[in-house]
């Protein structure tokens, strides 16, 4: 008998008139982790447009092991998560285990040696995968816990699934949208408890780091130190920002308050959307359309 408590909310679900889950072969799935929600959105390819949208806010999940119990509890009532025909299945996960190293010195035998150097990694519990940045001549080292990534391993059985870490998603989004004429700019993506700041110019992404808060203070506080550490002005700089905030939340008000201007980011322009994403913020979810900029 299955004992597991049912400890998410379905936050918002968005669905095309013209998507069928029989076309799942014509489309992507592209899911989201974090501790604190999982999230999913299908792009049907040939339209090149995000279709569906579906964000289940995870309530009192504190472990990896009780975040993959409640995937596969709303798996069991989601066509998504049953489907097997999809064209690809993208998946980024949300932690602070990532380094980036150029791909000159990148060997793939020593990847966890790389990642040790940043994160505590436990053999046991944690696997180590990559991801390559052919723009940036860099690989993406991140962990993924192994209780996560065969949960969704056997929803899949039929089909290969793509991990990513978040941040790969965002400097491809990022790079993308900005080109190469920039001067340097600071990008925020704002998590519960999670701040990912990148700064990028014109040679590129420059900086790259996520940070863990609990309070306003302690967010400006790392969003300050990276400026001065980057040699940027906070009288001069622009911020955009994306993610879980609002313009009335307690987070953007301590932003304006230190930095000069502060803007909220657009989605990505190069694919479609349905008409019913119209009606959320351009910057929430950034994490998710993202993933269709990875290959």
């Amino acid at each position: 008998m299955n004992t597991t408590s049912t400890n998410f909310r379905l936050s918002h679900k968005i669905q095309d008139e013209g998507f069928t889950i029989s076309s799942a072969s014509k489309c992507n799935l592209y899911l989201s982790l974090s501790q604190k929600s999982i999230r999913m959105a299908v792009v049907d390819v040939e339209r090149n447009k995000f279709v569906v949208l579906e964000d289940y806010e995870l309530i009192t999940v504190f472990t990896p092991t009780q975040a993959a119990e409640q995937l596969q509890l709303i798996a069991r009532e989601n066509p998504l998560l049953q489907e097997q025909s999809w064209k690809t299945i993208r998946v980024a996960v949300s932690n602070q285990h990532f380094t980036l190293v150029p791909e000159t010195l990148y060997d793939p035998a020593h990847q966890q040696d790389y990642l040790r150097l940043h994160s505590n990694l436990n053999p046991q519990l944690d696997d180590v995968l990559s991801y390559r940045h052919s723009s940036l001549e860099a690989v993406n080292i991140f962990a993924i816990e192994r209780v996560l990534r065969e949960t969704i391993e056997s929803l899949f059985p039929e089909r290969p699934v793509q991990f990513v870490h978040q941040t790969s998603s965002l400097i491809k989004s990022i790079l993308h949208m900005a080109g190469r004429s920039i001067p340097r700019s600071m990008y925020v993506f704002v998590e519960r408890g999670l701040v990912t700041i990148l700064v990028a110019d014109e040679h590129g992404l420059q900086f790259c780091n996520i940070f863990q808060y609990h309070s306003p203070e302690d967010f400006i506080y790392y969003i300050i130190f990276v400026m001065q550490e980057q040699k940027m002005n906070p009288e001069q700089e622009t911020i955009t920002v994306w993610g879980d905030i609002t313009h009335d939340a307690s987070l953007f008000t301590i932003l304006q308050k230190y930095i000069r201007q502060v803007k909220f980011g657009k989605k990505p322009q190069d694919i479609g959307y349905s008409y019913k994403f119209d009606d959320l913020f351009e910057h929430r979810y950034f994490e998710l359309y993202s993933l269709h900029l990875c290959e």
